[in-house]
């Protein structure tokens, strides 16, 4: 039997990290559970999709045995909300440091390809349009990592996750989505909290980790980022109306003080790259509905 990588990924208790953990072992590999190493701001343990104990190490011991030939899935950093509980330059550095420690280890044994989970806060800075901390942070990781990878031969793919949605979430408070599948299902009715046009759209996070997974095993490499992000351009009042017919409510559930139209909030990456990584991998990409669904399905067991 041919001996495949080792899947190392660090930030893997995270949302995307447990849905990559999902997808390998749905994949049907037997030898699934003896190729992760999985990486956390602490030790833990994770379960698996069996029931299984999988154990968390904590980054700080990450080794350059760890990612030699392997498949790294480089999630671990701090989010956006941290910046202002320490403060930028304490943000800074500690994403800084995460970031060290991976390409200590990488530049001591190098992976056979690398995987980092940018987003489109990174877009926006590059723009002018947003430059917070994180944005910024994204930014630079970014070109730390790809320049890495050119300079070491190693595929680096810096992939711009925009929104996600299905299972495994955490914080489901914070996303829109997940908040209004829980209105919905909780009070019976959907608020709107936004006063400004809202548009977003969604990849299924499974579809997400899917091609992750499959760009890894096939080596691809990009020297800039590539956006991963949904088809489906959704305004608030267009996602709080699919959550209504899904939960079953009229449309008068839905509550919204007057929209402003002189300004708006888009957040929306470039959809042709994430189909033409799809096409080229032969996934086929979940659609609102379906990503609708299994976001509620998962709620319904989990919240």
């Amino acid at each position: 039997m041919i001996e495949r990588p080792a899947l190392v990924i660090t930030g893997a208790t995270g949302w995307i990290g447990q849905a990559v953990l999902m997808r390998l072992a749905a994949a049907g590999d037997a030898d699934w559970r003896e190729r992760v190493r999985l990486f956390g701001s602490r030790a833990a343990t994770l379960t698996g999709a069996d029931g299984s104990a999988i154990p968390v190490r904590a980054l700080d011991t990450l080794a350059p045995d760890d990612v030699a030939g392997a498949h790294v899935v480089h999630l671990a950093y701090l989010t956006k909300e941290k910046a202002e509980l320490l403060g930028e330059r304490a943000f800074t550095d500690t994403n800084l440091a995460i970031d060290d420690r991976l390409l200590a280890a990488c530049a001591a044994a190098a992976p056979a390809a690398l995987f980092v989970a940018s987003s489109g806060a990174a877009a926006l800075a590059a723009e002018g349009r947003d430059r917070h901390p994180y944005g910024m942070c994204k930014l630079r990781q970014e070109d730390r990592l790809i320049d890495w990878g050119a300079r070491a031969g190693v595929p680096v793919l810096a992939g711009r996750i925009w929104n996600i949605a299905g299972p495994y979430m955490n914080k489901t408070g914070a996303y829109a989505l997940s908040d209004m599948l829980l209105q919905a299902r909780r009070e019976r009715r959907i608020r709107v909290a936004a006063t400004i046009p809202v548009y977003r759209s969604y990849l299924h996070v499974e579809d997400l980790a899917t091609l992750i997974i499959g760009a890894l095993a096939q080596g691809i490499g990009s020297d800039r980022p590539l956006d991963l992000c949904g088809a489906e351009v959704l305004e608030m009042g267009d996602i709080a109306a699919c959550v209504a017919i899904h939960c079953g409510l009229s449309p008068d559930a839905i509550e919204r003080s007057a929209v402003d139209t002189r300004r708006s909030s888009i957040y929306l990456g470039s959809f042709p790259q994430t189909k033409g990584l799809a096409l080229r991998l032969g996934v086929s990409l979940a659609d609102f509905p379906r990503q609708l669904s299994d976001t509620a399905v998962w709620l319904e067991k989990h919240e």
